[in-house]
């Protein structure tokens, strides 16, 4: 999920709120045996009216959902969670703020494409692991892997804004490829408002015609990247 995306509102909430169940189990002391009982959800992108919609039980929406992570590839303690999406809307660059959202927040409509999504969480502060897969026609996953990687390597310090009014800054550190899939890289993004900072280890891997997008955030900082780039070798793995 986008780091920014967990920062507190202007009202001085943190913007994520978890569905009541959920909250319920992170509330109890065995988050960890909980969190292996519970399924994943299957949340498959439905395409544009010129193809038919990707039902959740299509053959494809079916394999992408499949190669989910689950509670037993992560570390102990991870429940799977539901978080309110509230991206930030304006920035003094946009295309900074557009290439975020685009690959952690926004759903993709492209004829053909199909989407998975699962998001964890250790506690209801965090840390915090996201994963999206998205099955794209011909070489779109890698063109997006390439995109992503021109923009956010420029984006070392950029404004955010939202709609209740609230304001923080967003900054990219790129690190390069990450050795995983087809193709990978990988990035520090930290997103601050006031004296709140929460910070991710953001990695995008390209396995066929795959995108894996994996956040993996944390307040003040990210979890070790070592262990992140570990896990999204387990994912890119998983891709059939």
């Amino acid at each position: 999920m986008r780091p920014s995306t967990v920062l507190p509102s202007a009202a001085g909430r943190r913007r994520p709120v978890l569905a009541p169940a959920v909250a319920a189990v992170l509330a109890a002391t065995s988050l960890g045996a909980c969190g292996r009982q519970h399924s994943d959800t299957v949340e498959p992108t439905r395409a544009p009216s010129a193809q038919p919609p990707a039902t959740a039980d299509s053959p494809a929406a079916a394999a992408l959902s499949a190669a989910l992570l689950t509670t037993a590839q992560l570390p102990a303690g991870y429940v799977k969670t539901v978080l309110r999406n509230d991206p930030p809307t304006r920035s003094d660059r946009p295309g900074c703020l557009s290439s975020l959202n685009g690959l952690e927040t926004s759903r993709s409509s492209r004829p053909g494409s199909v989407e998975a999504r699962v998001t964890f969480a250790q506690s209801r502060s965090g840390p915090f692991l996201q994963q999206v897969l998205r099955r794209l026609p011909g070489t779109q996953a890698r063109q997006d892997l390439d995109r992503a990687a021109r923009t956010l390597s420029g984006c070392a310090g950029f404004s955010l804004g939202w709609k209740d009014g609230g304001t923080g800054t967003e900054q990219v550190v790129p690190h390069g490829p990450a050795g995983i899939g087809d193709a990978s890289w990988h990035a520090t993004v930290t997103a601050t408002t006031g004296t709140f900072t929460v910070q991710e280890t953001l990695v995008l891997v390209v396995v066929g015609r795959t995108l894996v997008v994996l956040s993996d955030a944390g307040s003040p900082t990210a979890p070790d990247r070592s262990r992140t780039l570990a896990l999204a070798r387990t994912a890119a793995s998983r891709i059939p």
